[in-house]
């Protein structure tokens, strides 16, 4: 079997609470979570002023050691002739050979307000050194309009139609799992992989009677995994999915960090056949 560890975090450019961007800083809390495959939402390359005209994937790569791709959801021109473009959106770092790697632009809602900010998903394909391989899918889904996110979606699964091994996607969802606007990843064999973790036999030999009083109980506490705003979670809007011969051994919520959002990590396990 092949294990993987793997995370999502949505770093917000590196900007801290103390009004600071410190790559170096993030660099550290994506270290403390011990993953080899990490997804990043909201990330700078040579966007502006506000993260020094970084190129910010390239700089977090270097100060863990790791591989990384990038996608710009978002690719404006140079402010000045020569200067870079500046782009913004999706990386994954790995301590894995990426094998190749593709931005995909999502849809858009033809009958919402157009999108404030374009929305994509970073399509990288992974392999171990055992040579096992996973696909991984990284996105941002739209924070304003449900209808945004549910066409987003439908964009996802028609993306992931084509793929036949095991596969991961994780990202800044800006929904709960159980939203309907996310309801086509579960109808196409996604399994939001906390959920997963936490399912048991003894659920299932539960009486129909137990099962809902069970389930209006959870409706009424906190969202078990919540993961936004960092300080006081109250929104689980940042989750990992899986598809294929993947099981779920290990899932938690990282802890407070610089960010506004908390990363979600998770061990995987591939059977192999």
């Amino acid at each position: 079997m092949t294990t993987w560890r793997v995370a999502t975090f949505n770093i917000r450019h590196g900007l801290g609470p103390d009004g600071r961007v410190d790559l170096a800083r993030t660099a550290q809390e994506i270290a403390a979570l011990g993953a080899d495959v990490i997804g990043l939402q909201e990330v700078d390359d040579g966007f502006g002023p506000r993260s020094g005209h970084a190129d910010q994937p390239s700089r977090l790569a270097e100060l863990l050691g790791m591989q990384v791709c990038f996608g710009a959801a978002l690719d404006l021109p140079p402010v000045r002739d020569g200067a870079p473009r500046r782009r913004y959106g999706l990386a994954l770092l790995t301590r894995h050979e990426i094998l190749a790697h593709t931005l995909h632009l999502l849809p858009a809602h033809p009958g919402r307000e157009p999108l404030r900010e374009p929305r994509g998903v970073l399509h990288a394909r992974v392999r171990s050194p055992a040579g096992e391989e996973l696909d991984v899918l990284v996105t941002h889904l739209d924070n304003s309009d449900p209808a945004h996110r549910t066409a987003q979606v439908q964009g996802i699964v028609r993306l992931s139609q084509d793929l036949t091994g095991p596969a991961l996607l994780m990202g800044d969802m800006n929904a709960e799992p159980s939203a309907p606007e996310l309801a086509a990843l579960a109808a196409t064999g996604w399994r939001e992989a906390m959920d997963a973790a936490s399912s048991s036999v003894g659920e299932a030999r539960r009486s129909p009677l137990r099962q809902m009083l069970s389930a209006a109980l959870a409706r009424l506490r906190p969202a078990r995994g919540a993961t936004h705003p960092a300080r006081f979670p109250i929104r689980r809007i940042d989750s990992l999915w899986t598809r294929g011969p993947l099981t779920v051994t290990a899932m938690a919520v990282g802890s407070r960090g610089s960010s506004d959002h908390r990363p979600v990590v998770a061990t995987l396990v591939r059977s192999v056949r």
